[in-house]
């Protein structure tokens, strides 16, 4: 069974994700030949535009498919639930939690960013994440994020509204299994 046919699993999730492989570049490594800690910061922001989409879709290029960018998606292809968000909203991060296990090597081929939404409030939702190898075999890194939906014109936080809710909801799984709560 090749990877794409074969069900998704990763031990740290169980329930059900969205996988996104992203492809490693040469700049993404440190001083010690793995990748950077702030780098996989920026790994896992690609990994949620990718998996959930961006609600800046209009003003940039996060969702215009560039050939050999080397993403591939996989598994329930979640909605592109932070993409419909309002023209009128930004989403801003509110808090990172993240536990670095295992350096990630440099080397060619993806890593897989496996994606989750593990909570919704009135004002944000929650992603978790594990970057791990595609064959499952290491968890390199596990985190959460808390987007905030925020109205533009104000910069102050807004409530989620109820259809954006519903769908949200209806996403929702566990949470990642992170070692320090």
């Amino acid at each position: 069974m090749d990877q794409t046919s074969a069900p998704l699993t990763n031990p740290l999730i169980p329930g059900r994700f969205t996988r996104v492989l992203l492809e490693l570049r040469w700049g993404d490594m440190d001083a010690y030949g793995h990748v950077n800690n702030v780098t996989q910061l920026r790994l896992l922001e690609e990994a949620r535009v990718r998996a959930f989409g961006s609600p800046t879709a209009s003003r940039d290029a996060a969702n215009i498919e560039v050939p050999g960018a080397g993403t591939v998606i996989l598994g329930e292809g979640l909605p592109d639930i932070l993409g419909r968000a309002s023209a009128d909203t930004d989403l801003l991060v509110l808090s990172h939690r993240i536990e670095y296990r295992a350096p990630v090597p440099y080397r060619e081929g993806p890593v897989a960013i496996d994606c989750v939404v593990s909570g919704v409030s009135p004002v944000s939702m929650t992603v978790g994440y594990v970057i791990a190898e595609p064959d499952g075999s290491i968890a390199y890194t596990v985190a959460e994020t808390e987007v905030v939906f925020v109205d533009s014109r104000t910069g102050r936080a807004r409530r989620i509204r109820d259809d954006e809710r519903a769908e949200i909801a209806a996403h929702v799984t566990d949470p990642v299994t992170l070692r320090h709560v």
